[in-house]
């Protein structure tokens, strides 16, 4: 006897397609954003990486406005 996991579980697939669709629309947001991340070598602690987002935030809102 084969009984389907979403019958058993009283599921639909809704929640998983929504799921994929905000995956896919969070990756191509990435592709069109296009940001550069700045060099490895350029970052030795936490402190210095939280100075480098931030400096890269006027990108983030200029490429928002546009």
């Amino acid at each position: 006897m084969t009984t389907l996991y979403n019958k058993i579980a009283n599921q639909s697939l809704d929640r998983l397609s929504a799921l994929s669709d905000g995956v896919f629309a969070f990756a191509m947001t990435l592709l069109v954003l296009d940001l550069r991340l700045p060099v490895a070598s350029a970052v030795h602690t936490e402190r210095n990486l939280l100075h480098v987002l931030i400096g890269l935030a006027p990108q983030f809102l200029q490429r928002a406005r546009a």
